[in-house]
This record gives structure tokens, sequence and C-alpha cells, in this order.
């Protein structure tokens, strides 16, 4: 599984993290997912899945795969120290499946993300906007689940995306290094099976009860990928989501999984012209632009004419873009001597979201603030991450979206610099 730490309107994830009161959902650092996305026990993505392990795997799939309704509830908890700072946060969520594909998540103050069956919907009651797409007619793999709805679920729900994914011991084992069996625990006064999952950049638990096969808890360590954003002073980073309730075939009603767009909120869907591949861009000039900074000082894209410059297009909540920004941050620094620019434009939040996650995961670089998305529009963006890179006579040389970039786009880099 992958683990996210924010949720913006764009890509991937692995384990979700509490920050300032919020849920950050990152596939980019192990900070974003709080659930283990799996798949890897069919097409063998993850490297080593012991007897034992996979045998409990395929018992979760066949649990999660005949549920006809599901409803849940639980608490997402982030305990972590980092510097000597002490951060506890916890979050209520709520959630409720009719199989195949419709589904409610709700958690207080967050996106709601939900199907009606036939529209996928993800809603921000705090903008008044949303985003809706057709939904899948039957369990399908995770990836086919677009942004923000799948990164939100893997970070706030792993068990409701569980229920909605064709092969749910995949989906939890996907990406990992090794699986294997754990002694059994003791969740809530009950007896757990468990299972432990290691990664390149995250390790957790998962807890699950022995009768149902059904999640009960998981605990994800986050010390790896915040280390990996470049602290060495993280004493310890837990993020646990517990299910407090976990009811199988519950009572369903239709009408709880209806849902229509609020009077005046705003759909910020992608137009045709906004889906158009952003490749397009390549070999024209870069769009000008002009943004704050996290400090108010504006910047001016043309005034960079001359240099190297890399524009990425990210936001807290997007697991892939917190995933990839502290190699973009590690680039930076490797080429800021022969005049590179790099800045992350974060899309549509407020300052006080962004700054404590750009101190964290990309301490050098300069942060502007793309609030309407009206940059993002000029460079064709509708996933997220998307990182463009500028030569220096001011044309685009090449655009990359989604994670996993980091070597391509220092390759494009050093050919803008000259090798």
């Amino acid at each position: 599984m992958v683990v996210a730490t924010s949720v913006a309107w764009g890509e991937d994830a692995k384990v979700t993290k509490l920050e300032k009161g919020e849920l950050l959902v990152n596939e980019g650092t192990a900070a974003s997912k709080p659930a283990p996305k799996a798949a890897a026990v069919k097409k063998g993505v993850a490297a080593n899945v012991s007897p034992e392990a996979k045998a409990e795997l395929a018992k979760v799939t066949e649990a999660y795969g005949k549920l006809k309704s599901l409803s849940v509830a639980g608490t997402v908890t982030a305990d972590i120290l980092v510097g000597g700072r002490k951060e506890n946060e916890r979050a209520c969520f709520g959630g409720s499946l009719e199989a195949p594909n419709k589904f409610r998540h709700e958690m207080k103050g967050d996106i709601i993300v939900g199907s009606t069956g036939e529209k996928l919907f993800a809603f921000r009651p705090e903008r008044n906007d949303f985003k809706s797409v057709d939904a899948p007619k039957e369990r399908v793999a995770a990836e086919k689940y677009p942004n923000p709805m799948r990164d939100v679920l893997q970070m706030q729900d792993v068990g409701l995306m569980c229920a909605l994914v064709d092969d749910a011991g995949a989906f939890l084992a996907e990406g990992m290094k090794d699986v294997a069996k754990g002694a059994d625990a003791t969740v809530g006064g009950k007896s757990a099976t468990v299972l432990t999952f290691k990664g390149e950049k995250s390790d957790y638990r998962v807890m699950i009860d022995p009768q149902s096969h059904l999640l009960r808890q998981v605990v994800v360590d986050l010390k790896q990928s915040i280390q990996a954003a470049g602290r060495d002073d993280v004493e310890h980073a837990w993020l646990t989501l517990d299910y407090t309730k976990v009811e199988p075939d519950a009572k369903t009603d239709g009408a709880q999984f209806a849902w229509a767009a609020p009077q005046g909120a705003r759909d910020v869907g992608a137009t045709e012209a906004e889906e158009a591949d952003a490749t397009a861009l390549v070999g024209k000039d870069a769009p000008d632009f002009t943004l704050n900074d996290l400090e108010g000082k504006a910047v001016t894209l043309a005034e960079d004419k001359g240099s190297v410059v890399v524009v990425d297009f990210w936001a807290t909540w997007c697991g892939p873009c917190r995933e990839s920004l502290p190699g973009l941050n590690k680039i930076y620094k490797e080429f800021q001597a022969k005049g590179l620019k790099v800045y992350a434009v974060d899309l549509e939040e407020a300052k006080e979201k962004v700054q404590p996650v750009a101190l964290k995961l990309i301490p050098d670089l300069r942060v502007l603030l793309d609030e309407k998305s009206e940059v993002a529009k000029k460079f064709g963006v509708s996933g997220i991450p998307q990182t463009v890179v500028i030569g220096k006579d001011g044309k685009v040389k090449k655009v990359f979206v989604g994670s996993g970039n980091e070597e391509r786009i220092k390759a494009a880099v050093e050919a803008g610099l000259g090798g």
C-alpha cells in the first residue's frame, strides 16, 4: 500500500498524517496515506511475502470481496516528535458502502468523498467546490480511482478502500519489500492478527479481526519518510488509523449515497482544454506569471529568463506531491550554485496550511501560492504533481506528471544547465 500525507485535488499517496489539526496525505514521503495500499500477492509487487502472510491476505481479500455493505467509524491519530517538538492530533471519520460501487466517507472539517453509483465526487465544504467523474461500475484496482478521491480514502479510510478494490490483500501489499505475519496483538481488548509491511520509505502494521478478517487498526511508522525529507532529528512519528466500529453487511439506505452539488458550489473539474496533454507546452514559451511567496514577495517568471527554472505544482493534501517534493529539494541544492531556480507552486491553499508542510518537505525551495489555480490553468495542469522544466531561453523543455520522476527531472535540469 502507498502512504499519503496530504490531500490536494491531485494524485497518488501512501500513509496519512495529521499536521496542524489536518490530515496530510503523501505518497511521496511516506507520511502520506494511512493505510497500506496492497497489490502484491497476485502480481508479485511485494518482493517477499511469507506463506503465513499470503494466506492471511487471501482471507482479507475474500472477506472484503463478499461484502454486500459496510459501515465503519474511527479515528486517525498522529503522534510525532521531531526536533523536540511534539505533535498529537486526532480526527474522527465515518464511512459506509453498498457494494459494489456506492460509498461515502466523511471526516469533520475535511473533504467529503463518495459515489452515488453513477458518479464519484469530492466536495470541499470550506471552499464550496467539487470534482465529479463517472464511477466505476464494479470493484476495480485502486489506481482506477482518480484523485482526490483515491488519496483521501488511502489516507483516511483504508478499510473502506479495501472494500472498493478488486483485491484488498494485493492493495495492502503493493509496493512493499517484505510482508510477514507478526505476533498477535490486543486491540480494544480483543485479540487481533498482525501483518507487518516493510518498504523503502515507510513501514506499517495492520491489525486484522481474526473472525471477520476485516481491518481493525493500521499503524504507520513515518520516521523514514520524514528523515528522507531532510530531517535528522526525528524521535518518532506514528500515524494510527483505529476502527472503533466495523459493521459488515450493515443495513443501508440508498438515500445516504445520494449527492448533489450545493447551490453555488464551483465545479473545478478540468475542462476539455485543461485536459489537453500537458506536454503540448514543450517547445513553446513558458506562460508568464506573477505570484506571491510565503513572505508576500512577488515572483515573476519572465525575470528568470537566462536561468534554468523548475516549476512544480502541488498541494499539501496530495500524497504523490509530498512524496516527490523532497527529491526536488535535493535537486535544487545540488544545482543551486549553477543558477538553477525552483518554485513549488501550491494550489488553492492558505499560507497557514502550506507553510508547516513546506518547512518539513522543502525547506530550501521558494513556495508560491496559486490561490485560484490561475497559473496552473495556464500550464494545462489537470492532475498533480506536475513538474515543468524551463530552459534558459524561456521555453518549456520537459513536463512530468505524477511522482517518481526525480531522476528524469534531474537529467532535464542537467541538460538545460549544459551538463
